[in-house]
């Protein structure tokens, strides 16, 4: 999926609208002039540094516009396949832990029965 903005800036100022804030607001958050805002609403990227602290004032993972991009998404989708396989070994281990504290249920079970017959 291909993000619809053309500039990382667009991207931000969405954003900011949706917190309804203009950018006055925004500069006061952020500490700097509106002037500033504006010119951050025209840039294509930021530096990392502002797009954290963007993050922050608007409470939002701004860092998430990349998320189509590559090589970002080729490396999303490497761990989540990882994740998937670290979760399916788990799930099998705890079946066969499971299935474990069954038998030995069952061998409890067993046992008190041998232990009862052999009180009377």
């Amino acid at each position: 999926m291909k993000n619809k903005f053309k500039l990382f800036g667009e991207f931000v100022r969405e954003i900011a609208e949706r917190k309804n804030l203009r950018p006055s607001d925004l500069s006061e958050l952020i500490n700097c002039t509106k002037q500033n805002v504006s010119d951050i609403y025209k840039r294509r990227s930021i530096d990392s540094e502002l797009m954290l602290i963007l993050s922050r004032v608007l409470d939002y993972n701004l860092f998430s516009y990349y998320n189509d991009a590559e090589p970002i998404a080729s490396f999303r989708q490497a761990e989540a396949l990882a994740h998937q396989a670290a979760l399916d070994k788990l799930t099998a281990e705890l079946m066969h832990s499971t299935e474990l504290l069954k038998q030995q249920d069952e061998v409890i079970r067993l046992l008190k029965e041998k232990e009862e017959f052999l009180r009377k």
